[in-house]
């Protein structure tokens, strides 16, 4: 029997053996009245004694942490939280949507607070390192410091001579040898927060090799990912070697001969018990379903960044230069706004539409297109994706479908191919992908089949952007849902901004179109 006194912070147990593990504990005291026979300290040190003993002890974190934020934790945040106190080093494999990024912020505070650990390194995708983590640290964490280690070489070493609690990263960041020689300097950075660590599923890349030497023996190490094993079996081998290598062979080769068997010289198929083998290399871990958190909002909306390509900052530039000659030679409308801004977003987008030919010609947008594919890979069920304009549609349906099974919704597909497409979308396992201009996305249109929405760039609609959520939360719909939206420029976080507040009118368009002309838009 244990229960948790929180006013003096101890476990008070009743025990066959009080002695012994009076003298097992530290901190700890014999009582001879009432219901129990021990006190102990309700330390993390003793409550890992507890549970290597068999006693179900909880997680100091539980009761003795005043979870700060904006938001009240959900249970299953509660129980990643205690996981992620209790284990050095550890993966939680929840699934995209389950709130893992709070958990972690929420475990790694109180970390702080009971100088358990110094600082903390978050690993991030580059798209998170702004919209999601530092936005979460804010929302959930607004007493601590941190900063995104992003941008020249010297802005990096600079930022790391700060004095934060978090410093964000990407991977590629990571992978200077500078800048990763600078955090281990530091000599303070005692826990490392890998997010979407499938990204270091590979072992022979150079991203891969930075993290490697940087990770020290006595560091913490998290990593989050809900799509461990993406591509095959084997990409565990990579991950385990990091967080628990005596659960696989040494090799990377020993490995894929426990879990694959070679069908031609160049062609490998999972094993049937390759399941239970990935499973125990990849422990400790910790992983709930979206549809196993009954305390997630029905819809969870959050943003990625991307950045803009040598190409497409050009092509801003000189419209922003013809901007301006416009704004001081004639009156500006709200129509010439809007088709200025419209040509803005197709630059952003990757495709500009000519007017006289109504042909696109394409730009590089390379990095939106990964983030895209990363997004995808997280979803837990099918995805749609809304794309504002058709030229971008068919380069996404090329490059998509290198990947994923794609169908396309927009007005150049017949009525009768599009009911094809959406039936097959719903009872087959093909498309697993649906590209859809949102002019398509008509009321009483179900996709309750998909768990997750991306937006590829915001569209210029209040009404649009409301009918494109409501496609898969509606009646039928059994996962919670994901929103994400894609951006890589101020102008876009605006328009994003005032969709949903649904002020989005001429005057909005006009000031718009001044901020970006006089300069205050940026990246």
């Amino acid at each position: 029997m244990i229960a948790v006194d929180v006013p003096s912070k101890s476990l008070l147990l009743q025990h066959t053996d009080p002695l012994t593990l009076r003298s097992l504990l530290k901190h700890s005291k014999v009582l001879d009245h009432g219901q129990y026979n021990l006190a102990v300290r309700h330390s993390l040190e003793a409550t890992k004694v507890l549970r290597n003993l068999g006693v179900a002890a909880p997680a100091p974190i539980k009761y003795h942490y005043r979870w700060p934020g904006k938001f009240k934790p959900g249970a299953h945040q509660i129980v990643m939280a205690e996981f992620l106190t209790l284990h050095r080093r550890g993966f939680n494999l929840s699934e995209m949507g389950t709130e893992k990024t709070a958990a972690a912020l929420w475990a790694a505070d109180w970390l702080m607070e009971n100088k358990h650990i110094r600082k903390v390194l978050i690993v991030a995708p580059l798209s998170t390192l702004e919209r999601v983590w530092l936005s979460e640290i804010f929302a959930v964490l607004m007493h601590r410091r941190a900063g995104i280690v992003h941008g020249s070489r010297e802005y990096r070493l600079d930022m790391l001579r700060m004095d934060m609690d978090f410093y964000i990263i990407n991977p590629t960041g990571l992978a200077i040898d500078s800048v990763r020689k600078a955090i281990t300097a530091r000599g303070d950075i005692d826990l490392v927060i890998v997010d979407e660590a499938s990204t270091y599923c590979n072992a022979s890349t150079r991203q891969y090799s930075a993290l490697a030497k940087l990770l020290q023996p006595q560091q913490r190490l998290w990593l989050l990912t809900g799509t461990p094993c993406s591509n095959a079996p084997t990409d565990a081998w990579a991950l385990a070697r990091l967080v628990s290598p005596e659960r696989v062979p040494k090799y990377f080769g020993a490995f894929r001969q426990q879990t694959m068997q070679q069908l031609t010289q160049y062609k490998w198929s999972p094993k049937p018990d390759s399941t239970r083998i990935v499973y125990e290399a990849l422990q400790p871990a910790v992983r709930f379903r979206k549809e196993d958190c009954k305390d997630l909002p029905p819809v969870t909306v959050s943003a990625r960044d991307c950045p803009l390509t040598t190409e497409q900052t050009k092509a801003l530039n000189a419209m922003r230069k013809e901007m301006q000659v416009e704004l001081r030679t004639k009156q500006i409308t709200a129509v010439n706004a809007a088709d200025t801004i419209t040509k803005l977003r197709q630059i952003l987008c990757g495709s500009v539409r000519n007017p006289l030919t109504d042909e696109y010609v394409q730009l590089d947008h390379a990095p939106r297109l990964g983030v895209l594919m990363e997004c995808i890979a997280e979803a837990a069920a099918k995805v749609f994706v809304i794309v504002p304009f058709k030229g971008i549609i068919n380069v996404l349906e090329k490059e998509v479908s290198k990947v994923y099974s794609v169908g396309v919704l927009n007005g150049d597909v017949s009525v009768a191919k599009r009911n094809e497409i959406i039936v097959n979308f719903k009872t087959q396992t093909d498309p697993h992908v649906l590209l859809c201009h949102p002019k398509v996305m008509s009321h009483g249109l179900n996709l309750t089949e998909a768990d997750m929405c991306i937006f590829y760039a915001p569209i210029y609609s209040n009404d649009q952007a409301q009918q494109v959520v409501e496609r898969f939360n509606r009646s039928g719909q059994t996962r919670p849902m994901t929103v994400i939206r894609i951006g890589g420029h101020k102008l876009e976080w605006d328009i994003y901004k005032l969709i949903e507040s649904r002020r989005l009118g001429q005057q909005q368009v006009l000031d718009m179109y001044k901020d970006i002309a006089l300069g205050g838009a940026s990246t």
